[in-house]
């Protein structure tokens, strides 16, 4: 069978010899205890005093302190508490003429080694010290096998959070390039899926979204039009009003997107999102006709996110708006398309900033290989504003 490395450990200490320290105040006992100690120990120190024993193990290293507890200055009490406080790498040996309860009480206490009752014989010193020593021994054996299970388990978590990161970025970048694929059907919707990601970020974030939903909102509005596969490009495409029929099939993508993004089960959680973010807070929306906070919080950051990079953004059917009109039809919304809320939210975001954040989310569009991006091309940045649009915001 196959030795542990604590084993391996004992086994080599077995033959090793401590570094002794021995404290006391009668030079003629100093002496007696070193002679006598000499064989069994790798070296010895001999100091008089508590403070002479802190001077000599800062100085050097000693696997054992055999301490009297009856000293001027300090007793042997003091040094084995001293110890304990100062995480001292050794074990402590407590020897008394006198053997009075409380100092043994205390000696337990402190976690004392042993405690040696004088006179005692050679043969119970020395086997006081090697039994303390190999306790010892097995206790920083043990310290090391945990260390290095610790060390182990360290490294075995990065590696998984390595993992764990690179499978998220394969996920992200798979999602992005769906995307990038999916809008090259609507040349004109251009980045709009990244600058609604975008908005619907920052709005979020000025409203104290939890910050663990935000992953799932950011997907959520990446995805949000992933239904439209299932809408023919004559409708998807069409320059001119849409009939009623073509709507209701337009109407289908939320529920299509749903569906897809379900099969999707790290994106389960964006599922509702998809679904309801063409909900109205009257609820005159689709395609369940929920009303006011029943819609998910997300849906209602998204819509208004949505809804301002459409009006600004160049469409078949229409040419694009500028910031300032888009913010007048949001607000005349309010209360009825959109969440009083969010609409104060994006009221309060200058315009520099909208300008800025297009510009990122089609940086990112771009990095994503979409075709024809061309990030200065938007009424955010420009510096006339353009006609006004149509009074009903665009489905």
């Amino acid at each position: 069978m196959a030795k542990s490395i604590e084993d391996e450990l004992l086994l080599m200490s077995a033959n090793a010899l401590p570094r002794l320290l021995i404290v006391d105040d009668e030079p003629p006992v100093r002496e007696f205890l070193s002679e006598a100690l000499a064989p069994s120990c790798a070296n010895i120190g001999a100091v008089e005093s508590l403070h002479a024993a802190l001077q000599a193990f800062q100085a050097g290293e000693y696997d054992v302190l055999l301490a009297d507890i009856c000293m001027p200055g300090g007793t042997g009490l003091d040094l084995l508490a001293l110890a304990q406080q100062l995480n001292w790498d050794c074990t402590v040996i407590l020897m008394t003429g006198h053997a009075e309860m409380d100092h043994v009480v205390a000696g337990v206490r402190l976690h004392a080694a042993d405690f040696l009752l004088k006179p005692f014989s050679l043969d119970t010193l020395q086997d006081s010290v090697r039994q303390s020593f190999h306790k010892l021994q097995s206790i920083r054996s043990g310290r090391t096998e945990r260390d290095r299970l610790f060390s182990g388990l360290r490294e075995r978590t990065e590696q998984l959070k390595l993992a764990h990161h690179l499978l998220n970025n394969s996920y992200h970048s798979a999602l992005e390039t769906l995307v990038a694929t999916l809008e090259a059907r609507e040349p004109q919707t251009c980045a709009h899926s990244f600058r609604v990601r975008t908005y619907a970020m920052h709005l979020a974030t000025a409203m104290n979204y939890p910050a663990g939903d935000l992953p799932l909102l950011g997907y959520a509005a990446l995805l949000h039009d992933i239904g439209k596969v299932a809408v023919c490009d004559a409708v998807l495409l069409k320059p001119g009003p849409l009939t009623a029929e073509e709507f209701e099939q337009l109407k289908s993508h939320p529920v299509v997107g749903e569906r897809i993004i379900h099969r999707m089960g790290f994106l389960a959680g964006a599922c509702k999102i998809v679904r309801h973010h063409h909900e109205r807070w009257d609820g005159r929306g689709y395609p369940d006709r929920i009303s006011g906070s029943e819609i998910p919080l997300g849906s209602r950051i998204f819509a208004i996110a949505d809804t301002l990079d459409a009006m600004t953004s160049n469409r078949c059917y229409r040419g694009a708006l500028s910031v300032d009109d888009a913010r007048v039809e949001i607000q005349r919304c309010s209360g009825t398309q959109f969440d009083p809320e969010i609409v104060a939210v994006l009221a309060s975001v200058p315009n520099a900033m909208l300008c800025e954040l297009r510009k990122q989310a089609d940086n990112d569009a771009h990095i994503a290989r979409i075709p024809d991006l061309n990030p200065d091309d938007s009424p955010l940045c420009a510096a006339a504003p353009l006609p006004l649009f149509p009074s009903t915001v665009g489905a």
